[in-house]
């Protein structure tokens, strides 16, 4: 079983890397939308961008509800 401060990292470890994700993201549609690409491709590359997104939202919200599933183990093991 986990402790509170392992939990606590595990969910700051997520959140970061979530923050992370949108920066990315955020990079890549702003290069795509500024002309980085254009015609068909970009159309494409942009709604894969989105799916992408939306999918790993789903893991990080997951992931963070997981965490809140967790009882810490108070014996500190």
């Amino acid at each position: 079983m986990a402790t509170q401060e392992q939990i606590n990292a595990a969910r700051r470890q997520i959140e970061q890397l979530n923050d992370q994700h949108n920066g990315d993201i955020r990079g890549l549609i702003h290069l795509i939308d500024s002309g980085a690409m254009k015609g068909p491709a970009a159309d494409k590359l942009l709604n894969d961008v989105r799916a992408w997104d939306q999918a790993y939202k789903s893991i990080f919200t997951r992931a963070l509800s997981l965490l809140d599933t967790l009882h810490p183990d108070r014996t500190g093991r």
